[in-house]
């Protein structure tokens, strides 16, 4: 299956369908990414605010490792060295902002992806593969256990990553993500008076 079609599936129903082979053509990526940049033209009209810009090469790179992830969930038997490749760091260059948003266009999807690692093999080495990238990739890991202790300043710092990642600890309950100190006044003005849309939110101790 070309990655063209993997993303078609993914960014239309959230369901894809993957081949064994995982080989894609170059010809494949310059049709993927324009299939990205059509796609996120209309994606961040729906954004909080003013998104970074895309770097075609990071939301490229994003989705050719969710595509072999996928790939290593669904066929178990490709062994531990095939899964050296979602280990390599990527040779990206752009503003820190601007990478963690290209990247999140397919990785958003990549908790659902360990989910069912997790659910085959809690042991299995691509579970920690997987929880690598998202240790990586924080506003694309909300949710996933185990996942709290991460480098958020890239988000934090920009006002749209902000609000995202705030709506996702808050849809997630994802309490262990207010470690840092502008996430949590982040989450909690947007829970605002509203309480409830926020249950079990961890109240601040006083001193």
């Amino acid at each position: 299956m070309s990655l063209t079609a993997f993303l078609n599936e993914l960014l239309t129903g959230g369901r894809v369908r993957v081949a064994v082979a995982g080989d894609i053509a170059d010809s494949d990526r310059l049709e993927a990414e324009q299939i990205l940049a059509d796609f996120e033209r209309q994606y961040r009209l729906d954004l909080p605010g003013e998104p970074p810009p895309l770097s075609a090469p990071a939301a490229v790179w994003a989705a050719t490792m969710l595509c072999e992830a996928c790939r290593f969930v669904a066929f178990r038997d490709l062994g531990q060295e095939a899964m050296g490749v979602l280990v390599q760091r990527p040779n990206l260059s752009a503003d820190p902002p601007s990478l963690h948003y290209s990247v999140d266009l397919t990785f958003r999807f990549l908790p659902d992806v360990i989910k069912q690692a997790q659910t085959a093999s809690g042991q299995d080495p691509l579970v920690e593969h997987l929880l690598q990238l998202a240790r990586q990739w924080p506003l694309s890991s909300v949710g996933v256990a185990g996942v709290a202790d991460v480098n958020v300043d890239a988000v934090v710092g920009h006002p749209c990553l902000l609000r995202m990642y705030a709506d996702r600890i808050i849809a997630t309950r994802d309490w262990t993500r207010l470690i840092a100190p502008r996430v949590r006044e982040a989450v909690q003005c947007a829970v605002g008076l509203f309480p409830e849309l926020a249950p079990g939110f961890p109240a601040e101790e006083s001193t």
